[in-house]
């Protein structure tokens, strides 16, 4: 390299691969490094597809399950807020109106 920092691509692995690679670990006892080694994979990401596994396996919501939870509640809080202003000014309006009185 000529003094720059080039970067190989990210490399990109198959759900059947992945489910694969799952097994393996499964099949020796749980050794991650000594199978990502064999698969020539790092043991992090075997480590998190174990893990995701798992997860899945024992009925945890899954990344995108709950990347949409968080979403819902943030857009829950955002109608509330709305409600309150709007609830708010109704009752602002309707006491101002001389047609109540």
């Amino acid at each position: 390299m000529s003094g720059t920092s080039e970067r190989r691509p990210r490399r990109e692995f198959t759900d059947e691969f992945k489910a694969d690679a799952v097994a393996l670990v499964e099949e020796s006892g749980g050794q991650i490094a000594k199978v990502a080694k064999r698969l020539n994979i790092y043991d992090s990401s075997l480590g998190n597809w174990v893990r995701q596994a798992r997860e899945e396996a024992a009925g945890a919501p899954t990344a995108a399950e709950r990347a949409e939870i968080r979403e819902l509640k943030r857009e829950l809080e955002r109608v509330k807020r709305e409600r309150d202003i709007l609830g708010k000014a109704t009752a602002y309006f309707s006491a101002r109106d001389p047609r109540n009185g």
